[in-house]
This record gives structure tokens, C-alpha cells and sequence, in this order.
């Protein structure tokens, strides 16, 4: 699984998205992309990638391309 494929599967899981969800997608475009979904999703990336984020990796998870990017 490439990484844009595994960043829209970590987006839905950590948004709790039942849906699809598209490489094209953001925090504005996904309703479900709230401030505890955002810290959810950090956690879930953290984990994936066995290491901590910076404070400036968190800020900047604001689409799926971002996660993407972030996964390599």
C-alpha cells in the first residue's frame, strides 16, 4: 500500500469516517475534522511511524496529502 492509500486509511480511522475518503481531502472538507480528531489522528500517525511528531509535524497534518507526505 503506497502512502497516499495508507494516509486516507488513517484519516478515516482516526476520524471515525465509515465513508470514503479521498487524497484531495482536508480539515475543512471533512466534517468530521475536529480539534479531538486532529490530536486522534497525531496519535495514530505516531504510531505508524514508532516515533513522535513535532509540535510543527501536528500543526501541519491539515489534509490527507499532508499524512501522506509525513508516511514517505
Amino acid at each position: 500500500m503506497n502512502a497516499e492509500h495508507r494516509a486516507m486509511a488513517l484519516v478515516a480511522s482516526a476520524l471515525d469516517i465509515q465513508g470514503a475518503v479521498s487524497a484531495s481531502d482536508d480539515m475543512h472538507s471533512l466534517a468530521a475534522w475536529s480539534s479531538l480528531a486532529h490530536a486522534r489522528l497525531a496519535l495514530e500517525l505516531e504510531a505508524e511511524l514508532g516515533r513522535q511528531l513535532t509540535g510543527e509535524e501536528v500543526a501541519g497534518i491539515t489534509s490527507v496529502s499532508a499524512v501522506a507526505k509525513l508516511l514517505g
